[in-house]
């Protein structure tokens, strides 16, 4: 598909093809139907940059600097400083964003916890000295 101008398109048409896409993406149901979807729809570069986006997103939140940021993800300034503008130019959007990104990494942390405490060494206190004790 060819790239198109985002400029050359008139208002409205732009407004109907972006509501259409998010009418879709609101009627996917479970994670494997949006994942699904977008993999099929978007190329893999498409793909990455959304989800460096994210992830730069996520690091801003977390309050990581633009170097650490740049170092890790190996994005420029300018994409950095676009996601940063993004996420502070609406109060609420921020803080909705924030507080989606919070949830997810706690979500992720539990699961690490919940999949160590399933070791039949972390099960029992003694069995955690001798487990320690290997290390």
């Amino acid at each position: 598909m060819a790239k198109v101008k985002v400029y050359s398109i008139d208002k409205k048409e732009k407004v109907y093809i972006i509501d259409e896409l998010f009418e879709v993406l609101s009627g996917l149901k479970t994670k494997q139907e949006i994942i699904d979807f977008l993999m099929d729809l978007l190329t893999p570069s498409e793909v990455l940059m959304v989800g460096r986006r994210i992830q730069i997103a996520k690091m801003l939140v977390a309050e990581e600097s633009y170097e650490i940021i740049q170092k890790k993800l190996r994005v420029s300034h300018m994409t950095i400083s676009k996601v940063e503008h993004w996420l502070k130019e609406d109060e609420n959007k921020s803080k909705f964003i924030s507080s989606k990104i919070r949830r997810i990494i706690k979500n992720k942390l539990s699961e690490k916890e919940k999949t160590k405490n399933r070791n039949g060494l972390n099960r029992y206190a003694h069995h955690r000295l001798l487990k320690n004790l290997l290390k």
